[in-house]
This record gives C-alpha cells, sequence and structure tokens, in this order.
C-alpha cells in the first residue's frame, strides 16, 4: 500500500488506507524518518533532535493510520498550535488484542482499524511516544474513538527490543467492530475486500435501484461514503443489520 498522488491539501487515497508504517523502528524527525540505529536509543535518538524526552511522553498503541509517519505529520501540521514533527515509531507485539474495522465510515471515505480484547491472540503493532501537545492534536482527530488506558500485565506489549512496558493507551471505537452478522468480529481488511464483504450482506440498500452503496467499483463505493449523509446512514445500518458489536476494554485489559 502506498500513499496517493497528494493534492494541495495533503489527500490521502481512502483505497490505500491505512497507508504505509515505517519500514523499521525509528524516529519521525520533520519531514525525514530515521530508522533506530542498534547503538542509539530512543533518548539519544530524542535528544539528538532537541525534542522531549521519554519520561516527559506518553506511549500510545497505534493501530491503522497513526502507524504512519506522513498521517501524523499531517494531523501535527493541522492542529490549531505548533506541534513538534518529532515521534518515536516502534514496532512491537500486543497480546490479547486483535484489530478489526470501526462500526462507522469516516468523514474521508474509508472504514478505520479499531481495536477489541480477544485473548491469545498477539497482533504487530507500531507504539509512539507523544508530548503533550502532540496527544491533544492526536486527540481532536478522534472524535469517534476514545483514548483507553491498557495494563500491561494483562494485555502484554513486547517492543522490539524486549521492553514491556506496564501500561500505555490505544484508541477504541465509540461504535464498536463490524461483524459478519452472526457475531462473529470481521479481521483488519483492505478497503476493497472490505466493502466486498459487506456489499454480500444483502441488505445494504440506500441507493436508487435497490443497489448496494456498498457494491460496484471500489472507488465509486469510497466517492459515496464520503458523503456525510451516507456516513450517517452507515452507521445506523451497521447497528440495526446487527453488523456492529460493543467493545468491553473495562475488563482484564484494564487491569
Amino acid at each position: 500500500m502506498g500513499l496517493s498522488g497528494a493534492s494541495g491539501a495533503g489527500h490521502f487515497d481512502p483505497l490505500l488506507y491505512p497507508w504505509d508504517p515505517p519500514v523499521a523502528s525509528g524516529v519521525m524527525d520533520g519531514k525525514e524518518f530515521r530508522p533506530l540505529e542498534p547503538s542509539v536509543g530512543l533518548d539519544d535518538a530524542l535528544a539528538q533532535a532537541g525534542a522531549a524526552p521519554l519520561e516527559a511522553r506518553s506511549l500510545l498503541v497505534s493501530i491503522g493510520s497513526n502507524a504512519s509517519a506522513a498521517v501524523m505529520r499531517r494531523k501535527f501540521a493541522s492542529y490549531r498550535q505548533p506541534v513538534t514533527a518529532v515521534l518515536p515509531l516502534v514496532r512491537g507485539q500486543l497480546h490479547n488484542i486483535a484489530v478489526g474495522h470501526s462500526a462507522h465510515v469516516s468523514k474521508a471515505g474509508y472504514i478505520a482499524a479499531a481495536p477489541y480484547p480477544l485473548m491469545g491472540q498477539c497482533t504487530a503493532v507500531w507504539l509512539s511516544w507523544l508530548d503533550d501537545v502532540q496527544l491533544m492534536a492526536l486527540d481532536e482527530t478522534k472524535p469517534n474513538y476514545r483514548r483507553t488506558q491498557l495494563d500491561g500485565e494483562a494485555c502484554p506489549l513486547v517492543l522490539d527490543h524486549g521492553e514491556r512496558p506496564e501500561e500505555f493507551s490505544l484508541f477504541t471505537s465509540r461504535w464498536g467492530v463490524l461483524t459478519n452478522g452472526d457475531g462473529g468480529k470481521l479481521p483488519f481488511l483492505d478497503q476493497p475486500a472490505l466493502f466486498g464483504l459487506l456489499a454480500g450482506s444483502g441488505t445494504g440498500d440506500l441507493l436508487k435501484e435497490g443497489k448496494s452503496v456498498f457494491g460496484g467499483p471500489p472507488e465509486l463505493v469510497a466517492e459515496h461514503l464520503a458523503m456525510p449523509s451516507v456516513q450517517a446512514w452507515a452507521r445506523e445500518w451497521f447497528s440495526s443489520a446487527r453488523l456492529a458489536a460493543p467493545v468491553d476494554f473495562d475488563g482484564p485489559c484494564t487491569g
């Protein structure tokens, strides 16, 4: 997957969500991304960039597009006050959490990723450490999510270099996650594959002639999904068609 040809507004092709993560753990610094050298720790890398140390930052598990340096640069640049574009992004493994899709459509016309508890599951994730202003900027882009604190004993998080943080947070969907209609949660898929599954559900009729809003060429589907009226319809339809399952993180994963 890759980024679309960017317009002046920094457009990202919704069909390519969640866009490219880094190729290796490292530190985003403005328009550059510097892979971590084995001999250089994160604090040293942050100090070299003139940024706040790890102890002054909050650890976040990045699900979906928050693992893309290009997306994070755009989110920081659009905030109402200056935000430093220095951000560590490190690979890890998160246990007892799986990733599917939020039961809503984003403003840009894609159906974003969302985590849910699943004992025994191990998910490859990216970790970021954000300073206070970066965290405020990111929170503002997530009206459909809650930032939820998790416990590292109940849901172990193992960084590539072996560290196991005691606690961390991740964004969880306010709308639940998509299911197959029989209670089974859908796995994370690329957008065209997800559209195909939803079109095959048989009840997603919105457009004239009874055609599913999720049927047809993916480019046309994404164009329709970028319409606010279709987004409102989709959220209601996911619920009424029993394609949305609530997600509870208040159990073992929060300690």
